[in-house]
């Protein structure tokens, strides 16, 4: 069940931000009448944290800033498996946290060019969850913003608090608040197959990337048809369960790992029942759980994603790692 945006859906933190990056306001549109919104002091807060409104420069429409976060929409939805896993697993992924480069190695992957090229762009991280790849492009100099459908923007916004140039909003991937052709670079990874309509949310992005500029996606191989077939078949039963549940099952993959690397016995473990293979412990809960728990998953191969990019009329189209994954430029 999604869950209502009120004071205590999460608590505050003491990084957090506490007010809207101002930078940010001009890119933002009413989704009413298509004006353009100004930060204002609310008048009357309903929430302790609720300091900032944005409100539209020509209509009644406003957004509440809570924390920080323009909050665009008022549930969870149907991601409330991710409002819980990355509230758990706030820095498990994190390099500044893990004093690794793991998600920087996994983030270059997906381009086309070096990261340094990343200073000055405007970019969209379109799913953000808890700030993974958002912290990198941020490091690297971008003005970057975040978007989450799920409570994990709380996470995101303290673990991005130390970068001015990154701002975290809650939103609809499928309904973005944003002036066409506000970026240089949107990305999405690992989120997309997460929708109801992949396809049509990848479409849908289209239109706020400037011309020139480019999107990256990484979405679900469909290619381990052992490995769909059996997830799919365990997800009929998961996906109905809380998350609490799913999540305490999921703890059955710290010991399975080491029985799974033995010949012969794990590829039949991993045929019954796949977990991820990472040798964190602490990882490989999360991405198991991460496995079972949404409501929506998809799998794609590679001829189907290359007609989306091509159908769309995107130029420069180059097959990346890791999984399906493709960058394109707009014309």
């Amino acid at each position: 069940m999604p869950t209502v945006l009120t004071e205590s859906v999460t608590k505050p933190v003491s990084n957090s931000v506490v007010a809207a990056r101002p930078w940010v306001v001009p890119i933002l549109q009413c989704r009413e009448c298509g004006k353009g919104l100004k930060l204002a002091q609310a008048a009357s807060p309903k929430q302790p944290d609720h300091t900032q409104d944005l409100q539209c420069t020509a209509c009644a429409y406003s957004v509440p800033v809570v924390r920080g976060i323009p909050r665009f929409v008022r549930t969870d939805d149907y991601v409330s498996s991710f409002s819980f896993e990355w509230t758990r697993f706030s820095t498990t992924q994190l390099d500044s946290a893990r004093g690794w480069t793991q998600s920087e190695e996994r983030f270059q992957e997906s381009f086309d060019f070096p990261l340094s090229e990343l200073k000055d762009k405007w970019i969209l991280d379109v799913g953000c969850g808890m700030g993974r790849f958002a912290e990198i492009a941020a490091k690297h100099g971008a003005h970057v913003v975040g978007i989450d459908l799920s409570y994990a923007v709380e996470v995101a916004s303290t673990n991005l608090a130390r970068w001015p140039n990154a701002q975290v909003i809650q939103g609809d991937a499928r309904r973005l608040p944003f002036f066409p052709e506000s970026f240089d670079i949107i990305y999405s990874l690992g989120v997309l197959h997460h929708t109801p309509d992949p396809r049509g949310a990848f479409e849908g992005l289209l239109p706020f990337l400037k011309p020139g500029g480019k999107i990256s996606i990484t979405l679900y191989s469909k290619y381990n048809r052992v490995y769909v077939a059996s997830t799919n078949a365990w997800r009929r039963l998961t996906t109905r369960l809380p998350n609490k549940a799913v999540y305490g099952l999921s703890h059955l993959s710290i010991p399975l790992y080491h029985l799974y690397r033995i010949p012969v016995l794990g590829f039949l473990g991993k045929a019954f029942w796949p977990i991820c293979m990472h040798p964190d412990p602490e990882w490989r809960l999360l991405d198991t759980f991460d496995c079972y728990s949404p409501k929506y998953q998809n799998f794609y191969d590679h001829p189907e994603v290359y007609r989306w990019f091509r159908e769309a009329g995107l130029q420069d189209i180059a097959v990346l790692e890791p999984a399906i994954s493709y960058i394109g430029r707009k014309a």
